[in-house]
């Protein structure tokens, strides 16, 4: 019965797994079945709010088209807040300690703002879209 409960206690972290695909540049989160892109481009593509989603939805990354701007909630999935020096998942090899833009506007504002994910903290903010922030994209697979 110990064994037993051992070795579902093993496989339930295997399901929870995000880890780097090297040779496609993309870390994989097979627990929410996200593809992110991780390339050299998303430490240093700064786009403002609507061209940072036109932008992923006409990338054309690793064999695949159907990339787009990630849910602040999704970002939360990559955030760790024990690697101190960005506050993202060491799975990930390209990242800049600053602010990603997510998807969502906010009608209160009257779409004035938008959601990032804040990798100095590990937090999520919302600021003007007419500012430049990081992007990267995220697809379902």
């Amino acid at each position: 019965m110990k064994y037993l409960l051992l070795l579902m206690i093993f496989l339930s972290f295997l399901d929870a797994r995000i880890y780097r695909d090297s040779t496609r540049e993309v870390v994989i989160d097979d627990s929410s079945k996200l593809m992110w892109q991780d390339d050299i481009s998303v430490i240093k593509t700064l786009k403002d709010h609507d061209i940072a989603e036109t932008y992923c939805k006409n990338l054309q990354y690793k064999g695949f088209d159907n990339w787009r701007l990630p849910e602040i909630e999704e970002f939360e999935l990559i955030v760790d807040k024990k690697n101190t020096k960005n506050y993202i998942n060491k799975a990930f090899k390209y990242n800049v300690p600053d602010g990603y833009w997510a998807l969502k506007s906010h009608w209160r504002t009257l779409w004035f703002y938008a959601d990032y994910m804040h990798f100095i903290s590990g937090t999520a903010y919302y600021d003007s879209r007419h500012k430049t922030k990081y992007v990267r994209c995220v697809r379902n697979y």
